[in-house]
């Protein structure tokens, strides 16, 4: 197998220094490694601004991912989060004010707002800002959080899909406890390692086939978590880890992962189906982890 170039000193996250290459991707060309130290898996070639603008400055792209996010299994996991939010808040002063941290098209800002949430967030896509103000009346930041003058401000934190795109995940996460509040809350939702990943890895290491491996680490999707770098990540930054969950959950309709992966149409829609009835049951592969933390009070 064509190994890894040096193109990682360090993990994101622990910055051990020991990373092993795991594989390199057939249909994209970029490596892939994991760290031995808290299990991090990430691409390990960094991408290259052209690569960045061509992902995110699509705005017919988004329109449809927009739409496809609008599903009610993903609105329903929104309100769901909200309610479990609530309680968790030591503050019950109304409105409570909550950031989304790459908030997209505004979905799940605008379900808070319904919810009585003050809303905020930010998006470094222009065309994701130009549609959460043409449909939601949502103004988003361009900053990154990083540039967030407003520290010790939010009651709460939201990160919806956020941690697997960026380059830094651990100064994200130090951006989020900087611009809490004390005894704010943060939510994280992010893509975790699962045994469909070990099946994809296994094809890899013993064929060089990585198509399983490529719906779910690309230079969008950028690592993986495990549940242990998770918890390392956010002891690091200093969060208070209340609770995680790795769930049996699929942000876009299941056709979509189908046609992603070349499925034939003739048979997408039974399979589909199929899936979606182990999914509803929690039968199917959890590959997503929701994590609620809290920064302390001192």
């Amino acid at each position: 197998m064509n190994q890894h170039p040096a193109t990682q000193a360090s993990c994101k996250l622990c910055r051990n220094d020991r990373v092993k290459g795991l594989y390199q991707s057939r249909r994209y060309g970029f490596h892939v490694g994991r760290c031995p130290g808290c299990g991090l898996t990430f691409v390990l070639d960094r991408p290259t601004e052209g690569q960045l603008k061509e992902m995110y400055g699509d705005e017919q792209g988004f329109e449809r991912f927009s739409d496809l996010m609008s599903n009610a299994k993903v609105r329903d996991r929104h309100a769901r989060t909200l309610r479990e939010i609530r309680p968790l808040m030591t503050d019950s002063s109304v409105p409570a004010r909550l950031f989304d941290v790459g908030a997209g098209s505004g979905e799940f800002l605008n379900q808070a707002r319904e919810a009585g949430f003050e809303v905020y967030g930010n998006e470094l896509s222009d065309a994701a800002i130009r549609l959460a103000r043409d449909r939601y009346d949502i103004g988003l930041s361009s900053l990154p959080l990083g540039q967030e003058g407003r520290g010790d401000f939010f009651d709460v934190i939201t990160m919806w899909g956020l941690l697997e795109h960026v380059l830094d995940p651990l100064s994200v996460l130090k951006d989020a406890f900087r611009v809490l509040r004390p005894a704010g809350i943060a939510y994280l939702y992010t893509p975790a390692w699962c045994p469909y990943d070990n099946i994809g890895l296994w094809f890899a290491l013993l064929s060089r086939w990585t198509l399983l491996l490529d719906r779910r680490i690309t230079l969008a999707h950028l690592q993986l978590f495990s549940t242990q770098a998770m918890r390392k990540a956010l002891a690091a930054v200093g969060f208070d880890l209340l609770r995680m969950d790795v769930v049996c959950e699929y942000n876009l309709p299941v056709t979509a992962y189908l046609e992603s992966l070349g499925v034939p149409t003739t048979v997408r829609s039974p399979l589909a189906a199929a899936l979606d009835w182990l999914i509803d049951r929690g039968l199917f592969f959890r590959n997503n982890m929701r994590v609620f933390c809290r920064k302390p009070l001192t």
